[in-house]
């Protein structure tokens, strides 16, 4: 046989099958494990944690279906993390968390009774600069008062305690230099009173975030 009649052998090339694709992660995860377990030290446990099943937003009210209980090793000291789902129920995310990420205790605000799981509605009204904090990001708590000067004395009433903030920006119309705030609420007669009371008042707003002990007068007579 001559050198242009010689066959040629090639290598074949096959992708690795299923078996062999499952066995070599289940390696990889072995050694991942390993290592874990050697930073970790002997102050690791496995404990029951809770993560997010979806992308959520800033300004979510937590539900069953947005949140899910698994169990990994941590270290004792991580007492940032959340291990039961249902003391989640209702609160609501003060930032943004990813699919599978942690839900820290320190991102969350308690949500107010009157939330419901069918949603929330969106209520918008004008704030004059002076008359709410400087700044608010999604999620935070504010509650709602309205000064009525039409009758002597003047009266603030207490409109709505602890709702949902969509967003706090912006000016108002035509110009003008007014604020627009966006809540969520979940009573449709609340938000009909927040309508009515910065059409008829003056709107002032109070961040209540981190003010869980704090209880506001329902009316103050000036």
């Amino acid at each position: 046989m001559t050198d242009t009649q010689q066959p040629v052998l090639r290598a074949k090339r096959r992708l690795p099958t299923g078996r062999a694709v499952l066995g070599g992660l289940l390696v990889t995860l072995a050694v991942l494990g390993v290592l874990f377990a050697n930073r970790l030290g002997d102050d690791a446990t496995f404990q029951d944690v809770v993560v997010a099943r979806e992308d959520l937003a800033p300004g979510t009210v937590l539900e069953p279906q947005h949140l899910a209980q698994i169990t990994i090793r941590l270290a004792e000291d991580a007492t940032w993390v959340e291990s039961d789902p249902e003391a989640l129920y209702g609160s609501v995310l003060l930032g943004p968390v990813a699919r599978l990420e942690f839900i820290q205790r320190s991102n969350v605000a308690t949500g107010t009774p009157e939330q419901v799981p069918s949603g929330l509605a969106e209520v918008s009204i004008e704030i004059e600069p002076g008359r709410a904090p400087a700044s608010l990001s999604p999620g935070e708590l504010v509650s709602v008062l309205a000064t009525f000067d039409d009758s002597q004395p003047a009266t603030t009433r207490l409109i709505a305690d602890r709702v949902v903030v969509l967003s706090y920006s912006g000016v108002g119309e035509f110009g003008g230099t007014n604020s627009i705030l966006r809540l969520g609420i979940a009573d449709g007669s609340i938000a009909s009173d927040i309508v009515m009371a910065s059409l008829t008042g003056e709107v002032s707003i109070i961040g209540v975030t981190g003010a869980t002990n704090v209880t506001l007068p329902e009316s103050i007579d000036q």
